[in-house]
């Protein structure tokens, strides 16, 4: 018998699945709606969450009140982590489709790290693994450019969330070009500039708002720009 939701292979791999049902009964389930604020930048953080449907992005305000879009999680992502120290949010997490999460209480989350090897070892290694990916995509942004940028993340959205078609690989997500922007931390002008430059060298097309990508030509265009 299946788990009742797609599950988070960091946080429960190799742990039998009877032992992974009775972690995740200890969840409770919430569902936000669209655009939703699951917690804000700043909030106490009480728990863990793990996407159950939808998808929810994180974002962090700048001191001028730009928004960057810092991650986006699909269902089975992990997010929240950060709750061992009683640490204050550092980002808002918010709905970007109808969402359900299951929510781990911090008070379960330390019982289950002092009492089961399995699940401490693996959290522990999650939070290496983020930890180091943060130090790589911060050595990213001070050494690329805002269109190297451009083209990692939709390399990195299509392999991500995308879906195979005919013409390429879709992003299921209807992403203006200010969304773009924040997403890599640059202008919405020159994400317009860049995507017309991208259409015109065939590696993406645009169809309304969603994004189809020939990953191949740019994942060249990565490796030969990156060079």
């Amino acid at each position: 018998m299946p788990l009742p939701f797609q599950t988070s292979e960091e946080l429960f791999r190799r742990i039998p699945e009877g032992e992974t049902r009775k972690i995740l009964d200890l969840c409770t389930e919430r569902e936000f709606p669209r655009d939703a604020a699951i917690f804000r930048e700043g909030d106490a953080a009480e728990a863990l969450f793990i996407v159950r449907t939808g998808l929810v992005k994180l974002t962090s305000l700048s001191e001028r009140g730009t928004e960057s879009i810092l991650h986006i999680l699909r269902p089975g992502d992990v997010f929240g982590e950060l709750i061992v120290n009683e640490e204050k949010r550092p980002f808002t997490a918010v709905a970007v489709t109808d969402v359900t999460v299951a929510i781990l209480k911090r008070k379960d989350l330390l019982d289950l790290l002092s009492s089961h090897p399995s699940f401490s070892r693996n959290f522990t290694k999650m939070l290496s693994t983020r930890l180091v990916r943060v130090e790589k995509e911060f050595a990213g942004l001070l050494h690329a450019w805002a269109y190297h940028r451009l083209a990692r993340e939709l390399l990195h959205l299509s392999e991500d969330l995308g879906v195979e078609t005919p013409a390429g690989t879709l992003i299921p997500l209807h992403l203006t070009h200010e969304e773009l922007s924040n997403l890599i931390g640059t202008a919405r002008e020159t994400v317009t500039i860049q995507l017309h430059k991208f259409e015109e060298m065939g590696m993406i097309r645009r169809k309304g708002r969603r994004i189809i990508v020939n990953r191949p030509r740019l994942a060249e265009y990565l490796s030969v720009e990156e060079a």
